[in-house]
């Protein structure tokens, strides 16, 4: 798992940050429906990120020798304790959303109030479309009295036009990335730049066919919705968006003051952009070529040994030796398929090497962000009592292109 989450930071941060560029600088020139949509971009990135691009075993004849100890060079605790942390704060903020998607769902009252949708909640200090698979309109109770009808009408167009777009859907979205790659930074300060898209989106559908009084009369309810706000409902409206959120509010009363002017050209350059990154990404998971592609097979990394035991009767008799074994490195890392390919003296430390190697783990090849499985790699576990170990001996008669060990007999109490 965290390989898999570390293989897909690349892609996401520099989606994230192109996107966050674009809404700081570009929204006005490109449009705010426009600017909205291309938020799309992340989901098909990570989506074609993690295409399967291979489908079968990839072979692995030749393995690169290196020296090793008996001591894996990675502990497993290691990425124990990683996966602990991830989770951790998967939970702790998983816990957090559905916290107050529980509170806020008890405040709603049985009795619709003046929209057919809307409800009244003492939870929603402005208005605000609440719910992820059946989305209500949350009003205060304040809300006839603190605005005009007029006003009262912009308003919850505003929150059915939300519904309308299936921004509920889309916010649940990107809650679940924001929850899986909480600890990049990057992903934080996007989904507040999504969510300004998201709210100019869909103040431009409320206005686009308005009279310039029915924009001012909007552009006052966006104040006076602001004014509402209170702290209750800062610590929610990352979750649900709310009419008058103030983070946004000077932006939205911006685009009312100054309409955005779509430039086709810039468009065409910012969509000519993503869709590179999002061909490029493809093509990143594609196979590669036969060299580069067995390079970076051949860098199988141990995360895991269990030493084999010196078998007693041949420590006793000071028979030493070697094993050679082929195995395959499973989707997850664990060893398979053990076979003894040659052995000196033969019958003396076969059982002992495969018990070992059995329980051994290594870190997966990851192909397309999903583990592949290797086959046909080679290891040789030398069996040595001493330092007077005839090498020279032992390597006529072994593979030079695999991995020697020694394995050392345990020291006698």
């Amino acid at each position: 798992m965290i390989d898999w989450l570390i293989a897909q930071q690349g892609i996401l941060t520099l989606a994230l940050i192109l996107l966050m560029v674009c809404e700081h600088f570009f929204t006005v020139k490109l449009g705010a429906s426009l600017s909205y949509k291309l938020w799309a971009l992340v989901p098909a990135c990570l989506v074609v990120n993690n295409i399967p691009m291979s489908l079968v075993s990839i072979p692995s004849n030749n393995f690169s020798r290196y020296v090793v100890g008996v001591k894996p060079s990675l502990s497993v605790n290691a990425f124990e304790t990683w996966f602990t942390l991830w989770a951790i704060g998967v939970s702790a903020i998983t816990a957090y959303i559905l916290l107050h998607h529980v509170t806020i769902w008890l405040s709603i009252g049985k009795r619709r109030a003046v929209h057919t949708n809307a409800y009244y909640s003492s939870k929603a200090a402005t208005p605000m479309l609440f719910g992820f698979i059946s989305p209500k309109v949350l009003i205060p109770f304040t809300f006839k009295s603190a605005f005009s009808s007029q006003q009262q009408a912009l308003v919850l167009e505003h929150e059915n036009v939300h519904r309308k777009h299936n921004d509920h859907l889309w916010n649940s979205v990107a809650l679940i990335i924001a929850i899986v790659f909480w600890f990049n930074p990057v992903v934080w300060f996007a989904l507040k730049s999504f969510r300004v898209n998201q709210e100019l989106a869909c103040d431009h559908a409320v206005l686009k066919n308005k009279t310039e009084k029915e924009k001012l009369t909007y552009a006052k309810a966006l104040v006076q919705c602001a004014e509402h706000c209170s702290n209750a409902l800062h610590r929610t409206q990352g979750l649900y968006p709310t009419f008058g959120e103030k983070r946004t509010m000077m932006k939205r009363l911006n685009a009312i003051k100054q309409p955005m002017r779509n430039n086709k050209v810039l468009a065409a350059g910012v969509l000519s952009i993503a869709a590179l990154l999002t061909v490029n990404t493809a093509l990143a998971n594609g196979p590669s070529a036969p060299e580069k592609s067995e390079a970076k097979i051949n860098e199988a990394s141990p995360v895991k040994r269990v030493p084999p035991i010196y078998p007693a009767e041949a420590a006793e008799k000071n028979v030493e030796g070697f094993v050679v074994l082929s195995f395959d490195i499973t989707e997850t890392g664990a060893t398979d398929n053990v076979k003894v390919v040659k052995s000196k003296p033969e019958g003396v430390f076969e059982k002992s090497a495969k018990v070992a190697l059995k329980q051994w783990e290594y870190k997966p090849r990851i192909q397309g962000g999903k583990g592949v499985r290797q086959t046909g790699l080679l290891v040789q576990l030398d069996y040595q009592l001493g330092d007077t170990l005839d090498t020279a001996s032992l390597e006529k008669n072994a593979n030079p292109e695999v991995e020697r060990i020694i394995i050392p007999p345990k020291p006698s109490k």
